[in-house]
């Protein structure tokens, strides 16, 4: 049992303690939700976290007969507060645990590096105890959920994190999870087995070790994230591209009976050209043209989604234009093909539509030949600023979760007939390039 002279420094460092873990774990959660009720819940779970605090702290510090040496009681302390900052995560935020175990795991994290920093700095710097050392431990908090922000937060979306793992392949997260539990064992029993103070070497080292050890803990945690959300969305595009297998057939079906039907229209139109209404012969062939004239590639995949996007660009007052030699994607199955030119020009023509300027409302789509290489290749104009992620541009639509699969497809499609994608985005100009090997 400690003396009573330190009772009001250790409850002025449990009020921070409380304080700094509700403010990493806010950063650490940004983007969930609040549950009904959230200011109550809040409260509450505050309050059992204060309760289970002082509880500790009186037998550690007041208690005749306490019911376990030091070591124990801050052992059991701070690990039953880490479990209770999971908790509250899963009591105050809809989240599922495993998304509640990732914000507490991280929030806590931060929080105990905040901390063994300032000693690191108080110790290298000479600040004594007091005011000096109460404001760098502020600042370092401030610090460290500044760095997370602009290092990790961008990166990684706990809103997400439930819908892309479900409960699949937590392994790496409970591991970050048990290191930060053994950083919060270990640490207090090395302290005092060795009876080490803040200024000496070794209690230095130590906390230098318990850092680095924690943001292991926490990048481990992130890749898991970075797994589960790569995982489910090849999952997602691998079901987008049998979705558009299917469409493939019956838009085939469509344009195949468009296509007899065109051949009959022109027969009729020939025979009518004599009798008169001329200019609106001339529109009727015009359009029959769309299906029946400009768009043979010799690959009737290539050529189906030719013909609708072409009718849908012609209702956009969009021009597209296409130089394509279809013999040359008999490798490709037909369904790939239309999956692949499909996101192509649904992506141009989504960019392409914004543009006010007629002139700019181009498309352009050439497929040939490159020394050993059969080069497909996309050309449009677009407006505003274009964002690549991760070698692929992100989607400029509000509800992010369920769009931009379209470029996902496009990248696995290119990898599964091994060829290269290669994006840029330059001078109010997209250009899109994949090269394919000829075996």
């Amino acid at each position: 049992m400690i003396g009573p002279g330190g009772l009001q420094l250790l409850i002025w460092f449990d009020s921070y303690m409380l304080l700094a873990l509700l403010a990493c774990c806010i950063v650490a959660g940004y983007g969930l939700e609040r549950r009904p009720l959230f200011g109550l819940r809040l409260a509450v779970a505050a309050a059992v976290e204060c309760l289970w605090a002082g509880v500790w702290t009186y037998q550690w510090i007041l208690a005749k007969a306490p019911l376990w040496e030091p070591g124990g009681i801050v052992i059991c302390k701070y690990l039953g507060t880490y479990l209770l900052t999971i908790g509250t995560f899963r009591l105050c935020l809809r989240c599922g645990w495993s998304a509640a175990l990732y914000g507490g795991t991280t929030g806590y994290i931060l929080q105990h590096c905040a901390e063994r920093i300032t000693e690191i700095a108080q110790a290298a710097l000479g600040i004594p105890p007091g005011w000096g050392e109460k404001l760098l431990l502020a600042a370092c908090t401030a610090l460290i959920c500044l760095c997370f922000v602009l290092v990790f937060r961008n990166r990684y979306d706990i809103s997400e994190y439930d819908r892309y793992s479900n409960g699949e392949g937590d392994v790496m997260l409970l591991t970050a999870a048990a290191a930060a539990g053994a950083v919060i064992v270990l640490e207090p029993l090395i302290r005092i087995e060795l009876g080490l103070t803040l200024n000496e070497r070794g209690m230095i080292y130590l906390n230098v070790i318990s850092v680095l050890f924690s943001v292991l803990a926490m990048v481990v945690s992130m890749c898991q994230m970075r797994q589960a959300e790569s995982k489910k969305k090849a999952q997602i595009a691998t079901q987008l591209l049998h979705t558009e297998r299917s469409r493939y057939a019956l838009e085939k079906e469509a344009v195949d009976a468009i296509n007899i039907r065109c051949h009959d229209i022109k027969h009729q139109i020939a025979a009518l050209g004599d009798v008169g209404r001329e200019r609106e012969l001339r529109e009727i062939e015009r359009l029959v043209d769309i299906y029946d004239c400009g768009l043979k590639t010799q690959c009737a995949a290539l050529d189906v989604v030719l013909a609708s996007k072409s009718l849908m660009c012609l209702n956009k007052q969009i021009e597209l234009t296409c130089m394509a030699d279809g013999r040359r994607l008999a490798f490709m199955e037909d369904a790939d093909i239309y999956a692949l030119f499909g996101n192509i020009l649904d992506n141009a023509i989504e960019a392409v539509e914004q543009l006010d300027d007629e002139e700019r409302r181009l498309i352009s789509l050439s497929v040939h030949v490159r020394e050993h290489f059969l080069h497909v290749s996309e050309e449009n104009y677009y407006s505003g600023d274009l964002v690549m992620d991760r070698g692929l541009p992100m989607t400029t639509k509000e509800d992010k979760r369920f769009h931009g699969f379209g470029m996902q497809s496009i990248r696995m499609l290119t990898e599964k007939y091994g060829g290269d994608l290669r994006l840029r985005a330059s001078g109010g100009i997209y250009r899109l390039s994949i090269l394919f090997p000829i075996v």
